[in-house]
């Protein structure tokens, strides 16, 4: 009789215990018909609402989050781009002066570099150039100009990816036995921005309107994502169903210059009130 009563109770409890399995899995399905998502090299963008029908005078929480799933990388010689204007030199400590020779120098994204050396005397103009190389943990700059290499120690004053406008470069090196001493400044900025350009949100509705946003103008929202894995941004508002739809609908676009735009949207069944 024991061992028939253990029977039972085990058989209820495989049986519990399925149900309960069955129910988290309907729980975990239902939660999916909530949510939609999609992607990019850089962003998720995540659209989830606390139910998808709802009746004309009853509104739905929505929430939109961004992850990133990349970091932004600039390259490593970002450092050396620009135009960039002689401030001092010295050659074996000697100051010199550099009124008569100025100098000026751009480097190109594509690591090429051009020099202009103007003789304010003369009127005249010599030009250089050749490509460039700059290896940041060593500080070492290699110039390359028909043939020739050149090898400088070359430091900065800002110790970010990009130097400001304004912000100088340290040369170190020796040319035919004589020791140099350069201070360029940057004078110009680079045509191109390092920076990863700004990230925007954009929401629209059909079907009834958005209230209650954590962002006000939620027309355009700066999606402001911090710059490591795994990183959120999140905005959460209400929709509002309209007295005379059927249907409604949430739509949401995800835009960055770099990497395009990615759109989400969700449907919403709104019922009429007897």
């Amino acid at each position: 009789m024991f061992m028939i009563t253990q029977r039972i109770l085990q058989i209820c409890l495989i049986i519990l215990v399925g149900f309960l399995v069955s129910c988290e899995d309907l729980e975990n399905e239902l939660a999916k018909d909530f949510t939609t998502s999609t992607s990019n090299v850089m962003f998720n963008l995540n659209l989830t609402v606390e139910n998808n029908s709802t009746d004309s005078d009853t509104p739905i929480a929505f929430t939109v989050t961004v992850t990133r799933l990349d970091t932004h990388v600039i390259r490593q010689d970002a450092q050396m781009i620009g135009f960039w204007s002689l401030s001092s030199q010295s050659i074996d400590g000697e100051t010199q002066n550099i009124s008569q020779y100025p100098q000026d120098i751009e480097f190109y994204e594509d690591n090429s570099y051009s020099k202009q050396v103007p003789n304010t005397v003369s009127g005249e103009t010599d030009y250089f150039g050749g490509n460039w190389i700059y290896d940041k943990p060593t500080h070492n700059l290699t110039l390359i100009s028909q043939g020739d290499t050149s090898l400088i120690q070359t430091t900065f004053d800002y110790s970010g990816a990009v130097i400001p406008l304004d912000g100088y470069m340290m040369w170190n090196y020796t040319d035919a036995g004589y020791s140099f001493n350069e201070t360029y400044q940057k004078t110009m900025e680079p045509s191109t921005s390092f920076d990863e350009p700004f990230t925007y949100i954009y929401m629209d509705v059909s079907g009834g309107d958005i209230s209650g946003t954590t962002y006000p103008d939620y027309a355009e929202i700066e999606a402001v994502v911090e710059n490591k894995l795994d990183a959120q941004f999140t905005v959460t508002g209400m929709f509002e169903p309209g007295l005379d739809f059927d249907q409604g609908n949430i739509a949401v676009s995800l835009y960055n210059e770099l990497y395009g735009t990615i759109v989400v949207n969700m449907q919403i069944a709104i019922k009429f009130l007897d």
